[in-house]
């Protein structure tokens, strides 16, 4: 696998063989990252923000990191911080040894925990990932759990990988802005209203 866009474009990420990991294709990383900078939604008044890259400047957490795709691909277009969090600490070091790849280990944090019952967050994140299993009923315990961990800050954007089949209704205090499906994959963009 390789980095879709930015200052580390086209440098390798790495993922061990596990039948567990199910690392985000490249082309639907950057469909991502492409909503992200274009959405029609942030052009919407009811949109909380400025309207602005979703990405540059922003502090990133990162939840069922896995090989560290999203985030590592979030640094390479100009996050400021990123915070990758798995439970499984064979993953976590796979996703350091990324990091390291792309020289950002001073920007990243690692945090082994299960993302559905996270630590308090030292600091609040403009730009979450979620990208739990498929079909176990991981994203709205996830959502939660970063919303009462402090890990948000309000108007934060919210990016969750479900497959297409599997639904989600928004929970209190989140707003769907954006649904699109890539093959077997159903990525989902929320606000976070407080």
């Amino acid at each position: 696998m390789k980095i879709t866009g930015g200052k580390y474009k086209n440098k390798n990420i790495e993922a061990r063989p596990d039948k567990t990991l199910r690392p985000t294709a490249g082309r639907i990383r950057e469909a991502i990252f492409n909503i992200l900078k274009h959405g029609k939604f942030l052009k919407n008044e009811d949109f909380i923000g400025d309207g602005e890259d979703l990405v540059e400047g922003r502090d990133v957490v990162d939840i069922f990191c896995g090989t560290g795709a999203l985030g590592i691909e979030a640094l390479s277009r100009g996050a400021a911080s990123l915070t990758l969090i798995d439970q499984n600490p064979k993953t976590l070091e796979m996703a350091r040894a990324n990091v390291a790849n792309i020289g950002e280990l001073g920007n990243t944090k690692f945090i082994r925990s299960d993302s559905t019952l996270l630590p308090a967050a030292s600091k609040p994140c403009q730009l979450a990932f979620i990208d739990p299993p498929y079909n176990r009923n991981l994203v709205i315990p996830a959502l939660k759990s970063l919303a009462n961990n402090g890990w948000l800050d309000k108007g934060a954007v919210i990016v969750i990988e479900q497959g297409k089949k599997d639904d989600l209704m928004a929970p209190d205090g989140f707003k769907k802005l954006d649904e699109r499906v890539h093959d077997k994959t159903k990525v989902i963009i929320l606000q976070f209203t407080g």
